[in-house]
């Protein structure tokens, strides 16, 4: 009995080794990537001010302007293609008579 609970013991032990070890990878995992965190909100915050001196167009885009009618030009356009692939289904069939 007595060889059983020390064989026990011994895995115990070593289980709580591997976890202690595994602790310790993590903590400075841990501090790897704070330490990265910090180097990268630095670099952000940097660009944030070039952003901000970044001189902004005076005119906005045509695109932004137009919203909707965007919309009805491609809805146009979609109509005239159609047409056109109706009367060319009609040329190929006087092609082929």
């Amino acid at each position: 009995m007595d060889a059983l609970i020390k064989g026990k013991l011994e895995l115990l032990s070593s289980k709580i080794n591997a976890l202690l070890a595994e602790k310790v990878a993590l903590k400075d995992e841990i501090r790897y990537y704070q330490a990265e965190n910090r180097e990268l909100k630095s670099e952000l915050n940097k660009e944030r001010g070039v952003v901000k001196n970044f001189p902004l167009p005076t005119e906005k885009p045509n695109i932004a302007i137009e919203n909707g009618s965007y919309a009805e030009k491609v809805a146009a356009i979609t109509k005239q293609i159609d047409v056109y692939v109706e009367e060319i289904d009609k040329c190929i069939a006087h092609l082929g008579e």
